[in-house]
């Protein structure tokens, strides 16, 4: 409902009235609308009120962003908008906004944030949220912004923003985040442990079509985080012959760089008792995973008299297959551990013979 009044000589109306109810905003606001050149320029302020659980289904709609809200809040707000040509169109591109939300629950990534107030902004086709609040006994601190004025709007991060701190990690950011960046996440379950994340940079096209132009650069660093072993960790396991299923991540950082269409990260130990396996390669966006695992020869793989000669050697292992099916080439590790034990069956008749003559010149 609109309710206006004025003068079409001067160019100048009073907004007396201006109501708009809808599932996810509704709004009751007055101001004016004057003519300034050719354009019309809108100015009002009043109380807005969104729904959060609606407004999270319809950016769900538009983007791959996996994103849950709850909550329904009425806040004041304060608007200017230019027209273009006369039109109201580009309303992003060519408006100023503020208001802010009360939510009662963001998930997404596994996170959970709960009862915190988010300011926003718009201005010059740039739109600013911010939001603070406390995740699994540690900080979140993000502040994302996105681009109307690109050709399809981009959410990007500030450049080195130490996104969490000090987080305790859960089997739900184990699963829904950590996992989209490193397989050996993938059906593990989360004994102890916390996490950061800084991020150098982020741009994350909204629309699925423009994926392939996302970049990120980001630093995990993982503070005596234990796991027990699931998904690909257990097969890994099982060809090392090991009965034990706890897994330790030393305290250290792991770097992830996002660009075309895929996430390679730096090297990654885990320790297994007193035996370590390193993991490098990258996944998807399409989660299909290239990835190697360098595990060590142990000596239940190859019995102990074979050990004594390949004790600190190790295989690598392909890993292949997608984040929901990953799939180890077993194969692969038999040929290995075939051509190991072949060598070592070379050096022990090589240390037979030095002895043999070492005996005859005594």
């Amino acid at each position: 409902m609109i309710d206006l009044n004025g003068n079409d000589n001067e160019q100048k109306f009073a907004l007396n009235k201006l109501e708009l109810s809808s599932s996810p905003v509704s709004l009751n606001a007055n101001g004016t609308i004057k003519r300034e050149d050719k354009e019309h320029v809108l100015n009002a302020q009043g109380a807005m009120k969104l729904d959060l659980e609606a407004i999270s289904s319809y950016i769900r709609s538009l983007s791959e962003l996996k994103l849950e809200m709850t909550g329904a809040s009425e806040k004041p707000f304060s608007i200017k908008a230019t027209s273009l040509d006369g039109k109201w169109v580009e309303i992003p591109k060519r408006s100023e906004f503020a208001t802010s939300f009360h939510a009662d629950t963001i998930r997404g990534f596994g996170l959970l944030v709960e009862s915190l107030e988010v300011p926003i902004k718009l201005a010059n086709g740039l739109a600013e949220v911010d939001i603070q609040g406390t995740v699994n006994k540690g900080k979140m601190s993000l502040q994302p912004t996105i681009d109307f004025s690109a050709e399809a709007p981009v959410i990007s991060i500030p450049e080195n923003n130490l996104v969490l701190t000090g987080v305790g990690l859960s089997e739900n950011m184990s699963r829904d985040l950590l996992a989209q960046l490193h397989p050996i996440f993938i059906g593990a379950a989360v004994s102890q442990g916390t996490f950061d994340l800084g991020l150098r940079h982020f741009k994350w096209p909204l629309a699925a079509a423009e994926r392939k132009k996302a970049k990120f650069s980001s630093t995990i660093t993982f503070n005596e985080v234990i796991l027990r072993a699931g998904g690909l960790l257990t097969p890994l396991l099982e060809v090392m012959k090991m009965e034990e299923r706890e897994l330790t991540i030393g305290d250290q950082p792991m770097e992830c760089i996002g660009e075309n269409d895929r996430v390679r990260c730096s090297a990654l130990e885990i320790l297994v008792k007193d035996h370590s396996l390193m993991f490098t390669g990258s996944i998807g966006f399409d989660k299909s995973l290239d990835y190697i695992a360098q595990i060590p020869v142990t000596q239940q793989m190859v019995g102990g008299d074979a050990f004594k000669y390949l004790e600190g050697t190790s295989i690598s292992v392909p890993i292949g297959g997608t984040v929901l099916k990953p799939s180890i080439r077993k194969d692969v590790v038999q040929t290995a551990l075939k051509d190991l034990i072949i060598q070592a069956g070379k050096k022990q008749i090589t240390d037979q013979a030095g002895k043999l003559l070492q005996n005859l010149f005594k």
